[in-house]
């Protein structure tokens, strides 16, 4: 599922495309721990023999697609088209045609990811100090072109140095007052006064709107300055420092571990001994270039991207990045006075300290380009049959995560793999399980629709791929009867499963209870056809649309939306609703009539109560691992190595057991629980909190 983050000083740098591209599968996890808390494992679904096989199917889609090999399947990163690959594969096995795109199941998206250097000979920053040769700044070494600035210009000018680029009036402070930025490059510091300091007069730990670079820029422009030149901060230029770190260690240990796998490959088997020597090849060009990365992140230049993206108000003038050394020099030549020393004292004494620097000018030239990635959706087709064989019915789900954070990531400045389990590998796996399904089940039908089965690229991007495809479809959207949306299906509470677009045509609802009279889920129905996934691309385009959903949760686009949090049991009955949903479609003799509804419309979270406890089974004995601190339990006085024997009425045996009562409970409810502490029983009052 899509969102749009306002992160105001994003601090991982661009993401470069890997050439690490490796297709491992990781071992199942074994789940030997349960937590009834913000973090906890779901209690799985029960599925009867019937379903297993769908099940051990699902499992294998979403684990592999999960997998830390894939590195959260980023539009930015060759591992999208290994999930490109994998999703043909698992198309071609199922026996859909793959030849809808002129021969082909792949439909190209272009996609744009921000900017980059058109050339580099375009890109310069030559300083003149007083008395002084020219200081030519190295590109991504001593400075870096911002993509929130034009991104073609040359300027020369004089130097100011204008603190932190800050007017506010109700702070009663401004860097510009007493100095003339017009025509001039502005030096100013990232941030603002005091940042991380409880007692400034600014927000302190949090930063204002005067920290955003975008509010800078357009002061700067407000100002009459031709260009603007950003110093990093030192706790900044600490983080990027052990961000750019831990990635060269990750791809370190990934270079150790295909190195342990070439070695155990018997010389026989000579493609995988290849294959996987040019991965150990494309590992150490990887890191080679993090390395050089490393080292602007020591010198504080930072990545084109970190500012932002331009607007129509900070496009007007270049704006780049220049190394904290660099500045020094410019401040110790022009007002005798360093770097560290003038932080030091406008974080001091809350008062501006700008000037003109002396006999210091500089030229700067900008020549940037739009970034675009490649990707694929992958179409998969069942060809119709009979009288409504000219008709088609869509099943999509997007196969993009966000990657190893960056854009689009709710976890600001972590560098990991955001797996994207829930999102959304399970609706891709459900996606591919469905048209295994209709292949089994329309063979023997006289008439049906068209069926495609299409995973969409670029949905965290803005829903680019849907819309690329309503745009280009590879049969008439006007013949379209509906599109099923899966997306976030793997995470199911309290047996509440949302759906969306129940109104977006006459005939839709009814369908669906239906199909949920086999099923038995507490549906939560939404009429409205919109919504940030994308079938919205779908309706916009006067489609009907159904959008299958188990709802919003606290890993979503966090690394740790993992594969041992799906719940592969009520993953298994979402997926033969669906099926059964889309197989109706597929026959009903009247195609549905789409109807207006509502645009405005809330992605529903998951709610429920919250004990806060990690509890494990061993034995017919359910025992406290861990106990979160001001949480309902804690408050209770539960602890570490308790064994929980009854809460409530309920006699515990199993983890399940546990896990049901608080499912049947609601925030507010009291509880009685009772533990074996030692060689004492312990009887135990408190009250149960809302789910965060």
């Amino acid at each position: 599922m899509t969102t749009r983050t306002n992160s105001p000083l994003p601090k991982s740098s661009c993401i470069v495309r890997t050439a690490v591209a490796v297709a491992m599968h990781l071992a199942l996890l074994q789940l030997v721990l349960l937590s009834i808390d913000a973090a906890s494992c779901p209690a799985q679904g029960s599925v009867d023999d019937e379903s297993a096989s769908l099940m051990a199917t699902l499992r294998q889609d979403v684990e592999y697609l999960a997998s830390e090999e894939l590195r959260g399947r980023s539009v930015t990163d060759e591992t999208i088209d290994v999930a490109r690959n994998y999703l043909r594969e698992r198309m071609e096995s199922i026996g859909l045609q793959l030849d809808s795109v002129a021969g082909s199941p792949f439909q190209s998206v272009a996609i744009t990811v921000g900017s980059e250097v058109r050339n580099e000979e375009g890109n310069v920053c030559r300083i003149q100090l007083p008395g002084q040769s020219v200081i030519e700044a190295d590109l991504n070494g001593g400075f870096g072109p911002l993509g929130i600035g034009s991104d073609k210009q040359s300027v020369s000018a004089r130097v100011v140095f204008a603190g932190y680029g800050i007017r506010s009036e109700s702070h009663h402070y401004d860097d510009y007052a007493s100095v003339d930025a017009r025509g001039a490059i502005v030096l100013i510091l990232r941030k603002e006064p005091g940042a991380g300091d409880p007692d400034s007069p600014f927000d302190g730990v949090k930063n204002t709107r005067h920290a955003y670079f975008a509010t800078k820029v357009a002061e700067a422009i407000k100002q009459g300055a031709a260009g603007v030149l950003i110093v990093n901060d030192p706790r900044s230029v600490r983080d990027a420092v052990q961000e750019e770190q831990n990635r060269i260690d990750q791809e370190v240990r990934r270079k150790e571990r295909l190195a342990e796998v070439l070695k155990n490959l018997p010389q026989q088997a000579v493609k995988n001994r290849a294959a996987t020597a040019e991965k150990i090849a494309a590992t150490e060009r990887m890191i080679v270039a993090m390395q050089s990365q490393l080292s602007a992140a020591r010198r504080g230049v930072l990545g084109i991207a970190d500012a932002g993206t331009k607007t129509k108000q900070t496009e007007k003038i270049p704006v780049a990045s220049i190394a904290r050394d660099l500045a020094d020099q410019m401040l110790r030549a022009g007002g005798g006075v360093g770097l560290e020393e003038v932080e030091a004292e406008i974080d001091r004494t809350f008062r501006p300290d700008s000037r003109t620097l002396e006999g210091v000018t500089a030229e700067l030239s900008v020549d940037l380009k739009p970034a675009v990635a490649a990707s694929d959706n992958v179409i998969g087709r069942l060809p119709g049959k009979g009288l409504l064989a000219n008709e088609t019915i869509v099943v999509g789900a997007h196969y993009d995560h966000v990657g190893m954070g960056g854009f689009g990531s709710l976890a600001p400045g972590t560098i990991a793999v955001h797996n994207g389990a829930d999102d959304n590998a399970s609706g891709t796996a459900a996606m591919l399980a469905c048209g295994s399904e209709l292949m089994r089940r329309l063979e023997s039908t006289a008439s049906h629709r068209t069926v495609l089965f299409i995973g969409f690229t670029g949905e965290e991007r803005g829903l680019l791929g849907s819309q690329h495809y309503v745009e280009n479809p590879v049969r008439p959207i006007e013949t379209t009867a509906a599109m099923i949306n899966l997306d976030m299906v793997g995470r199911l509470r309290d047996n509440e499963l949302t759906v969306y677009g129940t109104g977006s045509a006459s005939g839709l609802e009814p369908v669906v209870d239906a199909a949920n009279d086999r099923f038995g889920f507490d549906l939560f129905k939404v009429a409205s056809g919109y919504g940030p996934s994308d079938h919205q691309s779908f309706y916009r385009v006067g489609v009907p649309v159904l959008f299958f959903f188990t709802g919003l949760h606290n890993d979503y686009h966090r690394p740790s939306d993992d594969f041992d949090k799906i719940d592969f049991g009520n993953l298994t009955r979402v997926t033969d609703m669906v099926s059964e949903v889309a197989f109706q479609l597929a026959v009903l003799p009247q195609r549905p009539a789409y109807a207006e509804t509502d645009p405005r419309v809330q992605i529903r979270r998951q709610m429920t109560a919250f004990l806060g406890v990690r509890i494990t089974e061993r034995g017919g004995v359910v025992s406290v691992t861990d106990v979160t601190e001001g949480g309902p339990a804690s408050k209770a006085g539960l602890q570490i190595d308790d064994q929980i024997q009854r809460i409530g009425r309920q006699v515990i045996r199993t983890t399940s057991d546990v896990l049901s009562w608080v499912r049947a409970h609601e925030p507010g409810d009291t509880f009685e629980i009772e533990v074996r502490r030692e060689a004492n029983t312990v009887m135990l009052r408190g009250k149960l909190e809302k789910r965060s």
